[in-house]
């Protein structure tokens, strides 16, 4: 028996945790937006598609990414202090699959060679055709077992493309909303 300890600082009774497996094969229910969550500068860029994203405030603008420890993108969004967010819309499948790695033979860098990317403020790379892109600054480092989550103060905000529908993620498949 495991036990917690409850606001009111009385103990109390909870379950132990589901098996991996049956937590992702839930989670492949729960539809996302997906997002390329973009770090560096010209001399070093790294990025992945991501659905773990989250609106903290709106005063002030924050929000909050989970990135795994393992992948390059998480090291360079320490090291530079900032990324963005960058929403995908439903034509841009094609850059989600570059982003999480299942376009064979295309990593780090070559990653950036399609989509038109900018500079922001920060210095982070800002897709110009995303549906929107919230640039931010890094304000927190929260871990959570093999991620961390990532607070950014939103320091821009670009794009806010109407006409286009959300590219989604469900049941492990991209799907397009228009």
């Amino acid at each position: 028996m495991l036990n917690a300890i409850q606001s009111s600082g009385t103990p109390s009774v909870i379950a132990p945790t589901v098996a991996t497996a049956d937590f992702c094969k839930g989670m492949r229910h729960l539809a996302g937006a997906c997002v390329v969550i973009a770090s560096g500068s010209d001399s070093e860029r790294a990025g992945l598609t991501a659905t773990a994203v989250c609106s903290i405030t709106a005063d002030p603008p924050r929000l909050l990414i989970c990135v795994n420890r393992n992948v390059r993108a998480h090291e360079v969004i320490q090291r530079s202090g900032a990324f963005s967010i960058n929403v995908l819309a439903h034509d841009q499948e094609f850059i989600a699959k570059r982003f999480a790695g299942m376009v064979e033979g295309v990593s780090g860098e070559a990653r950036f060679a399609e989509g038109c990317w900018e500079s922001g403020v920060t210095g982070v790379p800002l897709l110009e055709d995303a549906l929107v892109s919230f640039e931010c600054r890094l304000e927190q480092v929260i871990p959570a077992s093999t991620h961390d989550m990532f607070i950014g103060e939103v320091v821009g905000v670009r794009g806010q493309q109407e006409q286009d529908g959300p590219l989604v993620y469900f049941n492990s498949r991209f799907a397009a909303l228009k």
